[in-house]
């Protein structure tokens, strides 16, 4: 292989990470120098490059699509026929949960 030893390639790597850090922090000053005389330039705000903090950007998001949420009860399967008793927790027949408002009023059993 190339005749090192692991730890002599281990304080290379340190060294080379230090010496990236390095150059890293000299380019992020200029970068930074750079962002901020476009910022000035175009006159830009926070909410025109997306950075309007945390709630902005939850509000942005789409909603989740509304679930139709199934009462305790006794509902009829339209295929079966069978009468199936629903709790309040735990896992809904398939049957049921794929049903809209209008079909889970149809299937309510008293």
């Amino acid at each position: 292989m190339s005749g090192q030893s692991y730890d002599e390639l281990m304080a290379k790597i340190a060294e080379l990470q230090h010496q990236a850090e390095a150059v890293r922090r000299a380019e992020l000053d200029a970068v930074i120098t750079d962002v901020k005389a476009k910022i000035k330039k175009y006159n830009l705000s926070a909410a025109d490059i997306g950075l309007t903090g945390l709630a902005a950007r939850r509000s942005a998001r789409p909603a989740a699509a509304a679930k139709i949420k199934i009462a305790p009860g006794k509902y009829r399967n339209p295929a079966t026929g069978e009468i199936k008793e629903v709790g309040a927790a735990g896992r809904k027949p398939a049957w049921l949960s794929s049903m809209d408002a209008a079909e889970l009023a149809a299937a309510r059993v008293g």
